[in-house]
């Protein structure tokens, strides 16, 4: 990635109109993989129609996965002519010892200040609010789950999302915003993402709202896409190594 990738874009990359539309195509496509998907669960007797709340952790699961394959491989097919950029300007490329020092540093960043902002959160609200992939963890019950579930936390799910978050929006924002403020927004929006209602504004988005800002730093620090995908699945392996090895329960 050359040193333009955060200043100094050239006309007509992330024009407004294409990159809302890839925006809004991204979302097209998670939702129509979760109805195909579902679907399929129906169909097969996997998931009754009539209890839809009573899904199981695989099925909870391999939906995700419905969902992350196909999105992830349209940005990685339409990204680099939105950005004019190659996959590997844009970061794609195997990292070196410093930018895999750089994820590593960032993880324990990241863990620090989001934990930090989380504490203080809970001091605040006296909420003890519950993310929905923690919840999800806490009902495994058999091997395959708990496969199926590291596997998706400590790698597909931070390679798609450093993917979206850093490689599409924050370089979206950063083509008419300074990088600053395009840390702040694509954190703040990664942040909200991972709230599932209202009250969760406070204890869940701000702290990962936090650690979505120290991912884009890393991003730019590095240049490197890998760098922020290390920060991100350590980051995950944290609390489940705690969980699964150590039975602490976060």
């Amino acid at each position: 990635m050359s040193s333009s990738t955060q200043t100094g874009w050239p006309r007509g990359v992330f024009s407004v109109f294409p990159t809302i539309l890839l925006a809004a195509g991204a979302v097209a496509i998670a939702f129509l993989a979760l109805l195909v998907f579902f679907a399929l669960a129906i169909k097969s007797g996997h998931m009754d129609p009539h209890h839809p709340r009573r899904i199981s952790v695989m099925v909870q699961l391999l939906a995700e996965l419905a969902i992350y394959l196909p999105v992830g491989t349209y940005l990685l097919i339409l990204l680099p002519r939105l950005a004019k950029r190659s996959l590997g300007e844009l970061g794609l490329r195997p990292p070196g010892w410093r930018e895999i020092g750089i994820g590593l540093a960032g993880a324990i960043l990241m863990t620090l200040v989001v934990n930090s902002l989380g504490a203080l959160m809970l001091a605040l609200t006296h909420r003890h609010d519950t993310e929905a992939a923690i919840a999800l963890l806490k009902q495994i019950k058999t091997p395959g789950e708990k496969y199926v579930f590291v596997a998706i936390a400590t790698a597909l799910a931070p390679m798609l999302e450093e993917l979206g978050f850093r490689v599409f929006l924050f370089n979206a924002f950063a083509r008419y915003a300074p990088v600053p403020l395009a840390i702040f927004l694509s954190g703040a929006i990664f942040g909200l993402v991972h709230s599932a209602a209202l009250p969760q504004l406070l204890t869940i988005a701000i702290p990962l709202a936090s650690g979505g800002m120290v991912l884009a730093l890393i991003y730019v620090w590095s240049r490197n896409y890998w760098s922020s995908v290390i920060t991100h699945a350590l980051f995950n392996a944290i609390p489940l190594t705690l969980y699964f090895v150590f039975h602490i329960k976060t």
